[in-house]
């Protein structure tokens, strides 16, 4: 009889342990299951800037005077011929917009270049426009807030002169 009695006690526990896989948690029994919210996540590699020494500038914008801006690398290069259409440029830095900024107006006043007027276009977070009598230039800041660091995009135009086009 002591033999069944502890058998039977151990077949209650070892019962009772199993359990059936019912929560008896009586907060969770009536509400509903909300969706749960995923958050994507980009990792992106550090942004690592290489700084332009000038010769990967595009020799024509260094005949008309267009500073080389310090701590910013060339990261494309379009058309280099200006005589025969438009230079574009592509660089990065870790420069703020406004260090961008100064350094430009600075240095392209004292290249003989007039500062005008330009509204930011859409996309871009500050926009820059020069003139000399020959040529327009255009420099477009685009601020990556999550890498920390300024995309900067110049374009620079010969300016059409009529007096070329006239019959003499």
């Amino acid at each position: 009889m002591k033999l069944s009695y502890i058998l039977n006690i151990l077949l209650i526990a070892i019962l009772s342990s199993c359990g059936d896989g019912v929560s008896s948690d009586a907060s969770t029994e009536n509400s509903p299951e909300l969706p749960r919210e995923t958050k994507t996540t980009y990792l992106r590699e550090p942004v690592e800037i290489i700084p332009s020494t000038g010769e990967d500038y595009p020799q024509s914008l260094k005949d008309v005077g267009f500073p080389i801006i310090p701590q910013a690398e060339v990261t494309s290069v379009g058309n280099t011929d200006i005589e025969n259409g438009t230079v574009v440029m592509q660089m990065e830095t870790t420069k703020t917009i406004e260090q961008i900024s100064q350094y430009y107006k600075k240095e392209m006043l004292a290249n003989g270049w007039e500062e005008k007027k330009m509204n930011i276009l859409q996309g871009a977070d500050a926009a820059y426009s020069y003139r000399n009598n020959d040529y327009s230039a255009r420099i477009l800041v685009i601020n990556d807030n999550i890498q920390d660091f300024r995309k900067i995009a110049v374009t620079l135009n010969k300016k059409v002169k009529l007096e070329d086009y006239q019959d003499k």
